[in-house]
């Protein structure tokens, strides 16, 4: 496989560490010299018992992925509400808003000199290669 050299790192990958404010929407600024508007994100709190949500762009922000369980693809209008041109706004789910918890989101734009993709397919059942 060949690697590809990323001169500036932030335009494809960002970590932004945040307090909930249980608000109905908190927008979320990135804080990288500079502007990346994600295309998914991948939030935990840092300190509290809620499931890891990861939204990305491909799916929408209606739909999510826990990684700590087994569960398919979720829907929740309260997690991650919209990707905005420099970071993201979360509606009052607990799991991403919760009042007065720390919460760290893991940022990525979607690139192919970055090497990461987001694709989707419907299974049918069969062996394939993706």
């Amino acid at each position: 496989m060949a690697y590809t050299t990323i001169d500036n790192p932030e335009l494809y990958f960002q970590t932004k560490t945040y307090t909930g404010d249980g608000n109905a929407t908190q927008a979320i600024t990135l804080d990288g010299d500079e502007n990346m508007q994600p295309d998914l994100v991948w939030i935990k709190s840092r300190g509290a018992t809620q499931s890891h949500i990861l939204v990305d762009a491909v799916r929408g922000t209606n739909k999510y992925l826990g990684s700590n369980h087994t569960g398919a693809e979720g829907t929740d209008i309260d997690s991650v509400t919209a990707f905005g041109s420099n970071g993201f706004t979360v509606g009052d789910d607990a799991s991403v808003n919760q009042s007065s918890t720390n919460l760290v989101a893991w940022c990525w734009k979607e690139s192919a000199d970055a090497g990461f993709d987001i694709v989707t397919f419907t299974g049918n059942g069969s062996a394939r290669t993706i």
